[in-house]
C-alpha cells in the first residue's frame, strides 16, 4: 500500500497543497500516509512515532 501511495505521488501533493514549514520535522504528505496506512491497519504503532519511520 505504501507504494501505491507512493506511485500516486500524494506525499507530493499534500505538501504542495498545504505548504511546508521549516521547523517541520514531519511533512504533512507524510503525516497523511501515516494516517492512510494507520487507518487502513498495516501499521499498528502510535502516529507520534512515525518521525522515526519516515
Amino acid at each position: 500500500m505504501a507504494g501505491i501511495i507512493d506511485e500516486m505521488s500524494l506525499v507530493d501533493l499534500f505538501n504542495q497543497l498545504l505548504g511546508t514549514h521549516p521547523q517541520e520535522i514531519i511533512s504533512p504528505g507524510q503525516v497523511v500516509k501515516a494516517m492512510i496506512l494507520n487507518g487502513l491497519g498495516f501499521i499498528s504503532a502510535p502516529l507520534y512515532l512515525f518521525e522515526k519511520f519516515f
